[in-house]
Order: C-alpha cells, then sequence, then structure tokens
C-alpha cells in the first residue's frame, strides 16, 4: 500500500512540473510574437539616372553611430530591411554605393517608401576596388 501512495505522488508532482513547462513555453511564444510585432519593413528600390535599376548595390543603413545593418539590391535594383523601431533614430539615413556612380546619402526621415533612390554620376565617382571593399565591410554590421 505504502509503495502506490508513493508511486502516485511520484506520478502527481510529475504531471504538474510538465504542465508549468509547457505554461512557461506558451508564455515565451507570446513574447516573441508581441516583439516580432514591432518590426518595421523598410523596403527601396535603387536606378540609375536613366531608371534603369542597379543590381548589386550595397546598401548600408546607419541606425545611429553605433549601430548599422546592410543589405544588397537583387537583380530587380530592390533591397528591404526588417528593424526594430526601437533602433530608429533620428539620425537615421541610409548610404548606397556602387562602382561607376556618386556615394549617396538619404536620411530616413526623408526616404519616402516606393520612390526609387536614383544613383547619379555626378560628384565624386566611387571606383570598383573602393565599391568591393564597402560591399565586403558591410557584411559585419548588425552582428553584435
Amino acid at each position: 500500500m505504502r509503495k502506490i501512495v508513493v508511486f502516485g505522488l511520484c506520478l502527481v508532482f510529475l504531471v504538474s512540473c510538465k504542465s508549468k513547462e509547457n505554461s512557461e513555453t506558451d508564455t515565451d511564444t507570446n513574447s516573441s510574437v508581441s516583439t516580432s510585432e514591432e518590426l518595421r519593413v523598410i523596403r527601396g528600390e535603387v536606378v540609375d539616372e536613366r531608371r534603369k535599376k542597379v543590381a548589386y548595390a550595397a546598401v548600408k543603413l546607419y541606425l545611429d553611430e553605433n549601430d548599422c545593418m546592410s543589405a544588397y539590391t537583387g537583380e530587380d535594383g530592390a533591397f528591404e530591411f526588417k528593424v526594430d523601431e526601437l533602433r530608429i533614430k533620428d539620425q537615421s539615413h541610409f548610404e548606397i554605393v556602387y562602382k561607376g556612380y556618386a556615394e549617396y546619402l538619404l536620411s530616413l526621415r526623408n526616404y519616402k517608401e516606393g520612390t526609387p533612390i536614383k544613383l547619379s554620376k555626378k560628384g565624386k565617382v566611387v571606383p570598383a576596388a573602393e565599391y568591393h571593399v564597402f560591399y565586403e565591410s558591410i557584411k559585419s554590421c548588425g552582428r553584435k
């Protein structure tokens, strides 16, 4: 009889521990859902002076002086960032570099989604070597 009581208590203890573990997992899932709702998707397109799409342009998003993200345009000239709204500051801005075009800086505040970013050959044109250095260097942005 004593063994049955001990077995029953152990069983109740295990079941209660298991149900507590499941409720903590549900709470974690709900908190990750609320966190993902704070993400802002920033999409853009890079074109040249003739409105031709620029593929493989390097796009760096400076969120502040110590925080950045990187993206590269696809063959369709498009790029995308998924950014936590809390990381965006007043000084947040884009830096877009592509060989044969002038470096382009654009404040995130002044950026209108849906309006293509137009690169120009006027000004200090970025040589291919500098473009490749920039292209490789921005890969480390956003890694902490």
